[in-house]
Formats: C-alpha cells, structure tokens, sequence
C-alpha cells in the first residue's frame, strides 16, 4: 500500500472513529449539552445531531475504511462520498450553531484530504 493510501485510510479511520465516538457523547451527554448549539436549529436538544454525526459521518467513513482495505469495487466513491459528508457536516454545523472551534478546522481538512486523495481509479489491482 502507497504511502498516500495509508495516509487516506488512516484519515478514514480517524474521521469514522471520531465522528462515532462524538455522536455517542452528545447523544449521551457526555458532552454537556450547550443550548446554544440548537437554538438556531429545529432540534430540541443534542440528540437527534449526535445520532447523524455517529451513524452518517462516522458510518460512512468507516465503511469507507472497510471497503479500502478489501478493496471491493467502487471503493473510492465510498471514499469520496464520507469525506464530502465530512466537509458538508463541517460546513452545515458552523452555520448552524454560529460558533468556530479549531477542531472544525481539523475535521474540514481530514473530510477534504479524503476527498483529494481518492485516486480516480484502482491502478493496483492490475
């Protein structure tokens, strides 16, 4: 495995890990629930966004992973698709709390670098 695909997998993991991990603690309060973060929004509490970050931000880029290392057909769509889920959940949460924090930074670069380094095809299973 290339040095860029380690990189890549190694982000999909850390993304779908992340995102798992911080979807569980908002949904269980692991994270206090600040009530700013919804006000702007039609939840009611953390809930509901911890449940999206954990199962479609961090499911996809787990999938994503998986799909990788077996190396089954379409894998880079998957790939792509979990690290533009990635900046899109990055994008919508800023916008939607109306607050910055330096981790939005880190997850809206990790979602891009995904993006940017899916290979367009599989050129090592020839």
């Amino acid at each position: 495995m290339s040095r860029t695909r380690k990189a890549l997998f190694g982000l999909l993991l850390f993304n779908g890990l992340s995102a798992t991990a911080g979807g569980l603690a908002l949904m269980t309060d692991w994270i206090p629930e600040q009530a700013s973060w919804v006000r702007d929004t039609d939840f009611p509490s953390n809930y509901f966004p911890g449940v999206i970050l954990m199962a479609v931000v961090g499911g996809s880029s787990l999938i994503a992973a998986a799909v990788m290392v077996k190396r089954s057909e379409g894998w880079q769509l998957a790939s792509i698709v979990a690290g533009s889920i990635m900046v899109f959940w990055i994008v919508g949460e800023v916008a939607s709390i109306r607050a910055f924090h330096f981790l939005q930074v880190i997850y809206l670069l990790s979602g891009a670098l995904v993006v940017i380094w899916t290979p367009a095809r599989d050129r090592s299973s020839r």
